[in-house]
């Protein structure tokens, strides 16, 4: 059988973060950034139109990233450590890089003029290579257009920018604190699932002016780790005991801003609500209600009634009250 074949681009975080599993895992595939013409032959293999696209070996397709890593998690070298709860800590931490901590990067990318312009022309270019310089801008100023209206949707308005931006920062500091060591990742000096989930967002705001300057001042041992898990098909090193520090911090962020967050989307939808708001981070957050993140919550859910006695205490103890959510 031929390896698996990834469809993606350089500024989605979640084609970078599939790639840097691929490398991960050591498992045989190939890369293509698309471009625009590759994408009206790739993107009509599956139903919905988002990226990455993965063809499987046996010639299937799909592209929800999670689901995806999971389904080969036997595969190549794993990304979920074997202790229960250290799995469901990675389990909920890549859930919340890829439903809450993404916010960050869609309001840096579009909330700043100079960031908006910058990433708008360099997504183009990556989409149109030899098109040369007046398409590209051309283009790229409908999609920045398109890109900015869509903000208040997910929840990036100027009203939730201060929290939005707080709670990122948050998030880096204890990122920070987990690359300074003593071990190299998460939950040691193996990759996960979690490692990943945060490195694909951090990775295309690493190069998105207003990010990459915060990073590189405040957390700058941070802004290297990414260039470390970007391939680490070549770091050897096992899981650790217990739950890190690191670790302990950023489950405390589950428990007082994700796992709300959350909550209040599913309560929104079963109250038939287009929107709904709750108070993290020290202010008011609004958006659109998602069906998708009630999934997120009901898989958590399952996973955590599936966790013994002993792990749903160490868990809580670092969650908090958040952690009464999950039941």
């Amino acid at each position: 059988m031929s390896g698996y074949e990834v469809y993606g681009a350089l500024g989605s975080p979640y084609s970078m973060k599939v790639r840097a599993a691929m490398r991960a895992k050591r498992l045989p595939h190939t890369w293509t950034g698309m471009t625009g013409e590759e994408r009206g032959q790739i993107m009509p293999n599956v139903k919905a139109p988002v990226i990455p696209v993965i063809k499987r070996p046996d010639g299937t397709w799909t592209n929800d990233s999670t689901p995806f890593l999971l389904s080969i998690e036997s595969e190549g070298r794993s990304l979920l450590p074997p202790d229960p709860a250290q799995r469901f800590a990675c389990l909920l931490l890549e859930d919340m890089a890829d439903e809450w901590f993404m916010k960050a990067m869609f309001h840096y990318r579009w909330f700043y003029e100079d960031d908006a312009e910058w990433c708008a022309n360099w997504l183009i270019f990556d989409t149109l290579p030899n098109g040369g310089r007046a398409a590209v801008e051309e283009t790229a100023a409908g999609i920045r257009a398109r890109q900015i209206s869509r903000m208040a949707l997910v929840g990036c308005t100027p009203e939730t920018a201060p929290l939005i931006e707080a709670s990122w920062k948050r998030v880096n500091r204890a990122l920070e604190a987990m690359a300074l060591g003593p071990t190299r990742f998460l939950f040691g000096d193996a990759v996960s699932l979690a490692d990943l989930g945060f490195y694909g967002q951090l990775k295309v705001m690493s190069y998105d002016p207003t990010p990459m300057a915060w990073l590189r001042a405040e957390t700058p041992y941070l802004y290297r780790w990414l260039d470390h898990a970007d391939d680490a098909g070549g770091i050897e090193g096992g899981w650790t005991d217990g739950l890190s520090d690191p670790v302990k911090d950023l489950l405390a962020i589950c428990g007082d801003t994700y796992l709300p967050f959350l909550q209040a989307n599913v309560e929104a939808l079963a109250a038939g609500a287009e929107t709904f708001s709750l108070t993290v981070e020290g202010g008011r957050y609004e958006q659109g209600v998602f069906k998708y993140q009630a999934k997120c919550l009901e898989a958590l859910k399952r996973e955590w009634a599936a966790l013994d006695s002993d792990a749903k205490a160490a868990l809580s103890a670092a969650i908090g009250k958040g952690a009464s959510l999950l039941d």
